[in-house]
């Protein structure tokens, strides 16, 4: 095995975190952004901010959390979810940061972020779940260099034609129509970030389905979009479900699952985990699952992605995914480095054979250093047919758990 260590990374971001200082005040430090240590950035006060919290807006979720086995009461907003929405927007257009306690938002509109340098920050995963009609949980405004947005879970929701008519509640969905649950720069503005202060995704979760029983309902178009440039991803799970709880005295429909609903076709509706389409932005532990068409689609360039993860959606059947494949470089993708990429097929219903694991241009400075596939499982005569550009092993149940590589 041969482990490469960068003397002089790209960027090197930490996560924000809490600090009671000696005389009992509470500060938020915002450790700076480095190229020039391997170990990462300082965690004292000698770089970075340390804000004061007349600076912080604590956020609570509601009092009377909603059971997500009472399905209307989930799946319906109310004042009490406007007013906490309006509160925390309220405190980004003060120029605060927001510290999200454990817990639910239920958001009736998007958050926006209008400042350079603020911060997000969930506490135990804090969860937020999109508004009803297809707008993204938070959207960082183009040309907003140093955002951080880290600790959370954004959960997509229960579509409604006509949702629930409370005054704060439409006009925040994106300007191109695609629905998603976090917009990191705005569709079409060119914003090419600042390298030496580069905004930040850090331990991020992102699902539709699994908790709401409403999972024919639930759904997006596209869990994460980048926009900007110099970008920094570390640690996103971006999930379609695979599973999902039980409604009341349903019975499962795979024994190999006693205590879930497999999901299938038309359930948890994503098309793709992840859409980079500024330059320079760089992925660090990222997880893309179960998706119906691309798992993962990159347009810009300079950028990439170190230790990649995929599986491919259990549930599609025969011509449901041609042509779709688990890592998608796009042709207009000038240089791109992919470090430990792997995707997995697990095709449960049906005998899909995917084209390929990873999809990239032939021209330009491409670079896949140790992409395999897998047969993870499924039926007999599913896989994927080849490893890179349709060429290379074939990944079925012949090799079952064994990887293919170039």
């Amino acid at each position: 095995m041969r482990i490469t260590v960068e003397k002089q990374p790209i960027a090197r971001v930490e996560k924000p975190f809490i600090v009671l200082t000696e005389d009992e005040k509470w500060e938020l430090h915002v450790p700076q952004a480095t190229c020039d240590f391997t170990s990462g950035p300082a965690l004292d006060a000698s770089t970075g901010d340390q804000r004061d919290f007349a600076k912080v807006k604590v956020c609570k979720m509601r009092s009377d959390d909603k059971d997500p086995l009472d399905v209307v009461a989930y799946n319906t907003l109310d004042a009490e979810d406007e007013r906490i929405t309006t509160d925390l927007q309220s405190a980004l257009d003060d120029g605060k940061d927001l510290v999200l306690c454990p817990g639910t938002f239920y958001l009736t509109k998007t958050l926006v972020v209008r400042f350079p340098n603020q911060v997000i920050l969930g506490l135990g995963l804090s969860t937020l779940i999109a508004p009803q009609d297809g707008s993204p949980c938070i959207r960082v405004l183009a040309n907003k260099p140093g955002v951080t947005i880290a600790g959370i879970t954004v959960e997509g929701s229960m579509q409604k034609k006509s949702p629930t008519m409370i005054s704060n509640f439409m006009g925040s969905t994106n300007s191109d129509g695609v629905r998603s649950l976090i917009d990191f720069g705005e569709p079409g503005k060119e914003d090419p970030g600042d390298p030496k202060n580069p905004g930040a995704l850090i331990d991020i979760f992102a699902r539709v389905g699994g908790v709401n029983l409403e999972r024919e309902k639930v759904s997006t178009d596209i869990l994460i979009r980048i926009h900007s440039g110099n970008v920094i991803g570390d640690n996103l799970w971006l999930w379609r479900a695979d599973h999902c709880q039980l409604r009341p005295n349903e019975l499962p429909n795979n024994p190999k699952l006693p205590l879930y609903w497999q999901v299938r076709s038309g359930e948890c509706g994503v098309k793709t985990a992840l859409d980079v389409k500024g330059n320079d932005v760089h992925m660090y532990g990222l997880f893309c699952e179960h998706t119906t068409e691309h798992q993962m689609i990159w347009s810009g360039s300079r950028g990439g992605v170190s230790f990649y993860q995929c599986e491919l959606p259990y549930d599609v059947l025969i011509g449901d995914f041609t042509g779709y494949v688990g890592y998608n470089v796009e042709d207009t993708v000038t240089s791109h480095k992919g470090r430990g990429v792997g995707v997995y097929s697990n095709f449960q219903v049906d005998k899909v054979m995917g084209d390929s694991g990873f999809l990239h241009p032939e021209d330009g400075d491409i670079d896949l250093i140790h992409p395999f596939t897998v047969f993870l499982d499924g039926v007999d005569g599913s896989g994927i047919k080849g490893i890179i550009n349709e060429v290379g092993e074939t990944a079925d149940f012949g090799r079952k758990g064994q990887p293919c590589r170039p």
